[in-house]
């Protein structure tokens, strides 16, 4: 008997900044802060180019490459190596993202020590694993006790849902944000020296699931109502301990994605033992902080009426926001 299949698209609109991590980092030895834009070369060519400047140079950037490596000083930066060297060429290949300003306060602008870098794909374009959007959707199904399903009962059902990588992301896309954790008992943000390569708010991404089996097929035709119901509960139970106005409005149905949006969209939140995190060193304090970014403002336009992103005038977003439509294109 055959498999009953069905094939979907999925549209996935970010509403905020998103980082997907490979785990690999650029140091201020790797990229170069000139004219308001973060530029990664590629290190191969830039080193061909010293090399044009003789074993000197080499020796030299040889040098710059070692120095700090083992302590915690001001580490050096690619740009003055240049600049010390008179090579005035930028011609290394790779890529530049603009500078938004937000990146970090104006008298540290171009000195982010590290930036965690977005994964790409063999033509060094970003992209979304398939295995990220999965994992954020079994996080939500996971939230919804209609399904009862044990956790390992829902890794069967999952086997039968294959998600496809993302269509390749435009480097335009990218920017590069600092993480802000806002205190509910504070109340007010913090930025950290966290700094990632992000996919821009308003960014539209698609992929394309397959689900076999009836199981894998409600779940993925429930989808959208799943991620209304269980993000009610988020709110109720986490967002509605901070000021509205760090709090975005849903477009389409609402899904959080990636590194830095917080343990609450990550996990069961109804089998989680509070107890176990307010212990030890780095006990948490009532139930967390809120995790935002910064980026500019971008407004966009719905029948007619101009509606914002953001509710506050500080250019505050909830890292790792989305919405997404889930469409049948195909049934088996």
């Amino acid at each position: 008997m055959k498999k009953l299949k069905k094939v979907y698209q999925f549209t996935l609109c970010t509403l905020a900044p998103v980082h997907i991590g490979n785990g690999d980092i650029y140091t201020q030895k790797q990229y170069i802060y000139e004219n308001g834009y973060y530029y990664f070369p590629n290190i191969a060519q830039l080193y061909k180019e010293i090399e044009n400047n003789g074993q000197r140079v080499v020796k030299t950037f040889e040098d710059f490459l070692m120095q700090n490596q083992n302590n915690n000083r001001i580490k050096g930066r690619l740009v003055d190596f240049l600049n010390d060297q008179s090579i005035t060429t930028r011609n290394f290949d790779g890529y530049s993202i603009k500078e938004t300003k937000f990146e970090s306060e104006p008298h540290k602008r171009g000195k982010i020590n590290e930036i965690s870098k977005f994964i790409k794909d063999p033509y060094g374009l970003p992209y979304i694993p398939g295995s990220s959007l999965k994992g954020a959707l079994r996080s939500i199904v996971l939230n919804d006790k209609r399904h009862g399903e044990k956790n390992s009962d829902l890794t069967q059902v999952f086997s039968n849902i294959y998600v496809s990588d993302s269509s390749p992301i435009p480097l335009e896309k990218m920017i590069l944000c600092r993480k802000w954790d806002y205190s509910g008992l504070k109340m007010v943000p913090r930025g950290l020296p966290v700094y990632r390569e992000s996919i821009c708010p308003l960014t539209v991404i698609k992929f394309k699931i397959q689900a076999y089996g009836q199981e894998a097929i409600e779940i993925i035709d429930n989808l959208s109502l799943t991620s209304e119901k269980v993000y009610r509960h988020y709110k109720e139970f986490f967002l509605q301990e901070f000021p509205d106005k760090y709090v975005q409005d849903n477009v389409y149905a609402p899904l959080y994605l990636g590194a830095g949006s917080g343990l609450w969209t990550k996990t069961s939140i109804d089998d989680v033992d509070l107890n176990k995190f307010k212990r030890g060193k780095y006990a948490m304090k009532r139930k967390g902080v809120l995790k935002l970014t910064k980026a500019p403002l971008i407004k966009y336009k719905k029948e007619g009426t101009i509606y914002s992103l953001i509710k506050n005038n500080n250019n505050f977003y909830e890292m790792g926001k989305t919405g997404f439509i889930c469409q049948l294109v195909e049934d088996n």
